[in-house]
């Protein structure tokens, strides 16, 4: 089973980038570019992790930045799946909810990624 990395934010290196008419937060770690799916506050970092998990058991790449109050679970921008769900330029980026819908784990919430 491939389990999300989990690395300090003080290792990455963030970066902003525009997509679809909106500034987006990315990282580089381990010479590969990722975009922030969720941000959530600290102690709230193993509800992340359990996402992660799932996301990873299915193929994502994914990885999971802690710093000593937040933590943001950030996936592959060349993840087939998320490409997939991206190649509309009228589509966002893919949130959680539906990467997750999109391998059979939750409903879709976002009707507009269809």
């Amino acid at each position: 089973m491939v389990l999300p990395k989990v690395v300090f934010e003080r290792e990455v290196q963030l970066f902003k980038f525009w997509f679809n008419g909106a500034l987006q937060e990315g990282i580089h770690f381990a010479n590969e570019l990722y975009y922030r799916l969720q941000e959530k506050p600290a102690p709230l970092r193993s509800r992340l992790y359990q996402i992660g998990c799932r996301l990873s058991r299915n193929g994502a790449d994914v990885v999971l930045t802690i710093s000593d109050d937040r933590c943001s679970l950030w996936a592959n921008l060349r993840n087939q799946q998320v490409a997939a769900l991206a190649v509309s330029e009228r589509l966002a980026l893919p949130s959680v909810e539906n990467l997750l819908a999109s391998q059979g784990h939750l409903p879709r919430t976002d009707h507009t990624a269809l």
